[in-house]
């Protein structure tokens, strides 16, 4: 059988020729380098097929394509004990419904300096999804123009409609153009465990232990569950659900008289039928397992396509341990999409810093933290390489190299529309029960993240969620290059490298961060910066040639934000010739070492140089910003 298997391949491959292009329309890459792939034109490929109108007990071929990936990767099992050439797992376009996360192993791995290389068919994207079809719509409310369907059984916080993103009931409403919008607090009492607002801003809410206050606090954003509301001569007194409540007003970082700015803290109301009076919002009943819809100007509840996510993580790359790997993966020209994050309905959500969720609080400042899923996780792999690549329409982190991953490479990608960090890679705590002041190092060092390179990737429109996320969070890397990502609409930092706020020596050395674009950023938080670090970086890592523009403080943050910012512990670092025009401030160095070099930033007296010019996306993966979400047909 696996005879006939390999006979019917090769003959797939001889048809199609060996110069078949992938991804996209982006020729299949050829050597690169001692540890890349070898040249695919000089030894014997081996091609799967896979479609949605295929079927798994086809042989793989173009003719008789597969029609799962998961199928796929297990016939690549049959195939890669001693390969000679790539294996080259063609997925045509349309939709690939992922009910649970597709999962590779070490059994899954390239041989001999091959890759196994799951890719699109020439001009067309394939899309993996982690979202199912709500559909049945009927119309519930005539005079408001609001439509209702059958939920079924699996909550969800994120609602997708045509390929849009629509808004999760709130007050007060968004801006013009979806501009962020909030109401302010009036006061609020850490000895009681209240915050107190206008009565007048407080619906009558039919069900409110379901409904959410997302309230703003210095660098951090919160997700808090109400309890109860009290209202008397105008105000109303507001407690939270537990565990938020006995975080929120017990930590001393963030908090809420954060640099005296007093009561007035930014916050809206999120998840009621009550507040469902925009076009494009919507609100799930839990109780019932109803959702409700008012539709945008032109859209047909009859015909829309409109997708709940219900999948965690789509994709997961893992081995088992640092020794027992997953290896020589090659992911292009592929969708992601739909991946849901229900933490926040479960526990509330209040973010340390970065993104990174308290599970605890003291007053000593003293707080453990946990860590927002990616809707496609690797961990514990190495010669992972994804390019042309979209990421969108995900609830928490993008793409997350969490650990034990070295000499991988994420080149080319669009990152948008993501509720977390575009990218996230390397711990920034040994684990969940660590305090999150003390410096990670661990006594393996496989398992740091090292030797990784995120270049060329767009990354826009991310933190829509999770507002102190990041573009691009990396917590204790190794030989990390971050170089020519164009950085963009993030609510928080563009770049952030480093966690704890400690001069300890710890995994981080010589990591470059290097001629990145960064722009509108910042666009609700304080404390926000182009670039951020934190701890001990060196020796030798660098921030150089980036240019950093038009961004500022925006009327939401409770202080300031920075072009650059080295915060508490850095040290072992180079900052230099990083251009800023139009952005709040030029370099905030607070409790720095003396390992730190500081030279040539901010506006140049002539404006634009080599660095604006050289900064960002390179030519050869410019096209990318010209992807479009596909929308899903099941």
């Amino acid at each position: 059988m696996r005879i006939a298997l390999l006979a019917l391949l090769f003959a797939a491959a001889a048809c199609n020729g060996k110069g078949i292009r992938l991804g996209g329309g982006v020729d299949a890459p050829k050597d690169s380098g001692a540890d890349g792939p070898k040249d695919s034109g000089a030894n014997p490929s081996l091609f799967i097929y896979v479609a949605p109108d295929g079927d798994d007990n086809n042989p793989g071929t173009l003719a008789l394509p597969l029609r799962t990936v998961g199928k796929a990767r297990d016939m690549v099992r049959s195939l890669n004990s001693a390969m000679t050439g790539d294996v080259n797992v063609i997925l045509r376009g349309g939709t690939y419904p992922q009910a649970s996360t597709l999962g590779f192993t070490s059994a899954d791995s390239g041989n001999n300096g091959y890759y196994v290389k799951y890719t699109a068919y020439p001009g067309e994207r394939p899309l993996l999804t982690g979202g199912q079809p709500i559909k049945g719509w009927k119309l519930f409310d005539s005079a408001s123009n609001i439509y209702s369907a059958n939920a079924g059984s699996t909550p969800f916080r994120q609602l997708y409609v045509n390929g849009n993103k629509a808004v999760r009931a709130r007050s007060p409403n968004l801006g013009a153009g979806g501009a962020a919008n909030f109401f302010r607090l009036t006061g609020f009492d850490s000895t009681a465990h209240n915050v107190q607002v206008s009565s007048s801003q407080v619906p009558s809410f039919s069900n409110l232990t379901k409904v959410e206050m997302h309230l703003m606090t210095a660098w951090a954003d919160n997700t808090l569950r109400i309890a109860s509301i009290t209202s008397s001569s105008g105000t109303s007194a507001i407690k939270f659900q537990s565990p938020e409540d006995g975080i929120l007003f017990v930590r001393s970082n963030p908090r809420l008289d954060q640099h005296n700015t007093g009561f007035a803290r930014a916050f809206y109301f999120e998840n009621a039928l009550e507040m469902l009076d925009e076009a494009g919002e919507w609100y799930l009943d839990e109780v019932t397992s109803t959702v409700y819809y008012k539709p945008r100007a032109g859209e047909d509840m009859a015909t829309a396509t409109v997708v709940a996510p219900m999948v965690e993580t789509i994709m997961r790359i893992g081995g088992s341990s640092t020794s027992e790997t997953v290896s020589y993966l090659w992911f292009q020209g592929l969708t992601f999409a739909h991946s849901t994050f229900m933490r926040p309905s479960q526990y509330g959500f209040l973010d340390a810093q970065a993104g990174q969720y308290n599970l605890t609080a003291q007053a000593n400042n003293s707080q453990t933290v946990g860590r927002p899923p990616g809707g496609v996780s690797v961990s514990n792999a190495h010669h992972i390489r994804f390019e042309r690549n979209l990421f969108t329409q995900m609830a928490a982190t993008g793409l997350d190299l969490v650990s034990g991953t070295h000499d991988d490479l994420i080149i080319g990608n669009v990152f948008t529309d993501i509720g977390g960090s575009g990218i996230s890679i390397g711990k920034f705590v040994a684990d969940e029960n660590t305090e999150y002041h003390t410096p990670y190092n661990p006594t393996d060092k496989n398992e740091i993240c090292t030797n990784d390179t995120i270049s060329n990737n767009f990354i826009d429109n991310v933190t829509t969620e999770i507002q102190g996320a990041c573009g691009i969070a990396a917590g204790y890397p190794a030989h990390l290059t971050i170089e020519h990502n164009e950085v963009s609409r993030t609510n928080f930092t563009g770049i952030s490298v480093g966690y704890g706020w400690t001069s300890a020596v710890n995994a981080m050395t010589n990591n470059k961060t290097n001629r990145n674009n960064i722009h509108h950023v910042a666009t609700i938080l304080a404390g926000a910066d182009g670039i951020n670090t934190q701890s001990n970086q060196g020796p030798a890592s660098e921030i150089q040639y980036n240019y950093l523009h038009d961004f500022g403080r925006s009327t939401w943050a409770d202080y300031d934000v920075q072009g650059l910012s080295l915060d508490e512990g850095t040290d072992g670092l180079t900052m230099a010739h990083n251009l800023m025009l139009n952005t709040p401030g030029i370099l905030s160095a607070g409790s720095v070492g003396a390992n730190v070099s500081l030279a040539d930033n901010g506006a140049r007296p002539s404006g634009a140089d080599e660095t604006q010019a050289t900064a960002g996306i390179e030519p050869a993966y410019a096209d990318i910003k010209d992807l479009t979400v596909p929308v899903p047909t099941f």
